[in-house]
């Protein structure tokens, strides 16, 4: 993959609704002109294969009819994936990480094994960055957020995405670096994303008491 803004048809391929729509997001904000597509089963997933010569799958082995406890059951799901689509870019995403099971996924040719906890807004350009430069990407962070999330109904996606990425500013990173990776992962200027986050912090101050780390 030389350029991830290339890949046309993408498809997901979760059983869980919200996570579906989470992933669908990150996908649209990392691949703005590629198309993507949702299964919640392994059989809606291979009669999409058979009809759409995908570019990137992302792939939840812990499948409605397999057993996500058993090692055969996940690995069977992924690799009849694997098989059915072997021009794709395939990335497991999953909720019960394991060294192992990355290193036996990584054999069937998958690109990437990601943490489900380790997915932060933002982090799948990075993901389909490190897998154009390196081949692979692996994230086997089990981990909680370092800082408080917050949500408010009256914030755009695109709004909330930054409150995200600053609320996990690390120490000693300016905002002003947070807008420039913004502006390089939204496809826009640093001053747009600028905008973004001013506009959900007073958002946030009209309803109520601003969180202390923004």
């Amino acid at each position: 993959m030389t350029n991830s803004n290339s890949l046309q048809d993408v498809l997901i391929v979760e059983d869980q609704h919200l996570m579906r729509l989470a992933l669908a997001h990150e996908l649209q904000a990392a691949l703005p002109d590629s198309i993507v597509h949702a299964a919640a089963t392994l059989e809606i997933a291979l009669d999409l294969i058979q009809s759409i010569p995908f570019a990137l799958v992302l792939i939840d082995p812990g499948l409605p009819g397999y057993d996500q406890r058993s090692e055969d059951d996940r690995l069977t799901a992924v690799r009849t994936i694997v098989e059915q689509s072997p021009a794709a870019i395939h990335i497991v995403v999953t909720g019960s990480d394991s060294s192992e099971e990355w290193e036996t996924c990584r054999n069937m040719g998958v690109a990437g094994y990601i943490a489900k906890n380790s997915l932060k807004p933002g982090t799948m350009s990075t993901i389909l960055g490190r897998i154009a430069d390196h081949g692979y990407c692996v994230g086997l962070m089990h981990e909680t957020s370092a800082a408080p999330e917050v949500y408010h109904s009256a914030l755009t996606p695109r709004e909330q995405e930054v409150l995200g990425w600053m609320r996990q500013r690390p120490a000693g990173v300016s905002r002003k670096e947070i807008y420039d990776r913004l502006g390089e992962q939204m496809n826009i200027d640093a001053g747009s994303a600028e905008r973004y986050y001013k506009r959900a912090r007073a958002k946030l101050l009209k309803f109520g008491q601003l969180p202390n780390s923004l």
